[in-house]
C-alpha cells in the first residue's frame, strides 16, 4: 500500500521538479541575459496574442477589400501598378509604406498555400505587424527617460502596458483591418525626438515615412513644425519640412513615374468626390451649403482648426516646447483634428490621437531623484487627472463603434450623431484644457528653465520665445 501511494505522487511531484530545475538554471544566469530572456519571452507571448485574435469571425475588413489585393498586383510582378486597384468608386488609398508588411504576409501565405483563407492570412498580417505596437511603447520608454531619472524594474515594465494593449489597437487592425497607424505613431515619436535633439534632417525624413504610412501625418508636422516656427528655429524647421518633403517625393516617385495618374486620383483628388458620410462636427448641419463645403473642404478646415488649436495652446502655454512632455499632447490635439472634421468618421481615426495621449500621460510621471516617496498627493493628483485625456479619447472611439454598429455600419443615424459630437466637443475640451494647464499636470521636477537643460538643443542656446 506504501508503494502505490509513493508511485502515485511521482508524477504529481514532476513538474514540482522541473520548475525547480528550471529555477535553479535561471539563478546561475547573469541578471542581464535573466532580463533579456523574460524580455525576449513576453515578446513571444505578445505576438501569440495577435496571431490568436487574428481568428475572431469578423466581416470583411481594408485589410481584405484593399490592401491584400493590392498586394496581390505587387505580387504578380507589377507592384508599380498597385494604385490601379478599383473597388467600385474606390480606389486603394492606402500610402506605399503600410502596403510593405501585408505584401510580405502575402508572399508568406502564396508559399505556404494560405492566400485563399482569411483567417490565416490575416494571422500572417498581424504576426508581422505586431513589433509595430512595440515599437511605439519603445518609444515610450525612451520618452519617459527623457523628462526624469529613468524609471526600473516593475514600473519600467508596466508602462508598456497602456500602449501595447490599447483596445483601439484591435478596433484598428481586426475589424477595420488597417495596420499601417501603430507605425506613423512610432516614426512620429522618434521624430519628435530627433528633432528635439536637434537632428533635424534625420526627425524630418521619418515624418516623410510617416506620409507615405498615412496622410494624415500631415497634422502632426504640421504640430511640428508650428512648434519650431512659434521658437524660431526657422533652419530647423525648413530643414525639417525639407526632409519631409523629400522623403514623401523619394517614396512616391517611382508611382508616379510608373502610372501617374492613377496615384494622384488614389491618393489625393478621389476624395473630393466622396459625400460626406457623417459622424463628427459635419453633422451639426444638414443644410445644403455646409455639406458642400464638408464634402470640397473638410480636409482643408481640418488643417486650419489644427493650427489655430495649436497656436492657441502655444500663447496659452507659454513654454510649451520640444523637450516637455506636454508636447506629445500637442500631437495628440492635433491628431484629433482628423476625426473631428474629416468628412466621414470611422472609430479607428481615433488610435493616433489616444496613443500620443497616453505617451503624453506616461512621460509625465512625477518623480523627484528617482524617487516616488517625495511626490506630494497633489502631484499625484494632477497626473492621474492627465489620463482624462487618452480615456475621454478611447471612450469617443467606443461610442463611435456601438453608433455605426447600432445601424449595422449602414450610416450614422440618430441619436449617435448628437451624442458622437457631444463626445468630441468634451474631449477636445478635456485635451485642450489639460495641454494649456500642463505646469500643473507634468510632474516632472523642477522649472521650465532646468527642463530646458535636459536637451541637446536647449543647452547650445536656441532661440527662445519673445
Amino acid at each position: 500500500m506504501v508503494i502505490e501511494q509513493q508511485t502515485s505522487s511521482a508524477p504529481s511531484q514532476a513538474p514540482a521538479r522541473l520548475w525547480a530545475a528550471l529555477r535553479h538554471q535561471l539563478d546561475r544566469l547573469p541578471a542581464r541575459w535573466r532580463r533579456r530572456l523574460l524580455i525576449a519571452l513576453a515578446v513571444v507571448a505578445y505576438e501569440l496574442l495577435w496571431t490568436v485574435t487574428a481568428f475572431d469571425k469578423v466581416n470583411p475588413t481594408d485589410l481584405d477589400i484593399f490592401f491584400l489585393p493590392a498586394a496581390h498586383i505587387a505580387l504578380a510582378g507589377r507592384p508599380l501598378d498597385i494604385y490601379t486597384l478599383r473597388v467600385g468608386i474606390y480606389p486603394n488609398a492606402n500610402g506605399p509604406l503600410g502596403l510593405i508588411p501585408v505584401t510580405l504576409a502575402a508572399w508568406l501565405a502564396q508559399a505556404l498555400g494560405w492566400l485563399g483563407d482569411p483567417a490565416l492570412r490575416r494571422m500572417l498580417v498581424f504576426a508581422i505587424c505586431a513589433p509595430f505596437p512595440l515599437l511605439v511603447g519603445w518609444e515610450a520608454a525612451r520618452a519617459v527617460d527623457r523628462f526624469g531619472p529613468p524609471l526600473r524594474g516593475a514600473a519600467r515594465a508596466l508602462l508598456w502596458l497602456p500602449i501595447v494593449l490599447s483596445p483601439l489597437l484591435w478596433l484598428d487592425a481586426l475589424y477595420y483591418g488597417h495596420i499601417e497607424q501603430s507605425i506613423v505613431v512610432w516614426l512620429a515619436l522618434a521624430a519628435t525626438r530627433l528633432i528635439a535633439d536637434t537632428r533635424y534632417l534625420r526627425g524630418g525624413a521619418l515624418l516623410g515615412l510617416a506620409l507615405l504610412a498615412r496622410s494624415d501625418a500631415t497634422l502632426l508636422i504640421l504640430a511640428l513644425g508650428l512648434t519650431l516656427l512659434v521658437w524660431r528655429r526657422w533652419r530647423g524647421a525648413a530643414l525639417a519640412l525639407l526632409a519631409a518633403g523629400g522623403m514623401l517625393l523619394l517614396g512616391l516617385a517611382p508611382f508616379l513615374l510608373a502610372d501617374g495618374r492613377d496615384v494622384i486620383f488614389s491618393l489625393f483628388s478621389f476624395r473630393g468626390a466622396l459625400p460626406v458620410g457623417g459622424g463628427d462636427l459635419w453633422g451639426i448641419s444638414g443644410s445644403p451649403m455646409f455639406i458642400a463645403i464638408a464634402q470640397h473642404f473638410d480636409a482643408l478646415f481640418t488643417l486650419l482648426v489644427a493650427a489655430l488649436l495649436v497656436l492657441f495652446a502655444h500663447i496659452a502655454h507659454s513654454d510649451l516646447d520640444l523637450n516637455m512632455p506636454d508636447i506629445y499632447g500637442l500631437l495628440a490635439l492635433a491628431s484629433f483634428c482628423f476625426a473631428l472634421l474629416i468628412k466621414t468618421l470611422w472609430p479607428y481615426y481615433f488610435l493616433e490621437s489616444a496613443l500620443f495621449a497616453t505617451v503624453w500621460a506616461l512621460a509625465s510621471v512625477p518623480r523627484h531623484g528617482g524617487a516616488f516617496g517625495a511626490i506630494t498627493r497633489r502631484e499625484w493628483l494632477a497626473w492621474a487627472a492627465l489620463w482624462l485625456a487618452p480615456l475621454a479619447i478611447t471612450t469617443c472611439a467606443i461610442i463611435a463603434e456601438i453608433g455605426l454598429e447600432s445601424d449595422n455600419y449602414a450610416g450614422w443615424v440618430a441619436p449617435w450623431i448628437r451624442v458622437n459630437i457631444i463626445c468630441e466637443l468634451l474631449t477636445l475640451a478635456i485635451c485642450f484644457a489639460a495641454l494649456v494647464g500642463g505646469r500643473w499636470a507634468r510632474g516632472v521636477a523642477g522649472s521650465a528653465d532646468a527642463r530646458r537643460g535636459i536637451l541637446p538643443e536647449s543647452a547650445s542656446g536656441a532661440a527662445i520665445k519673445g
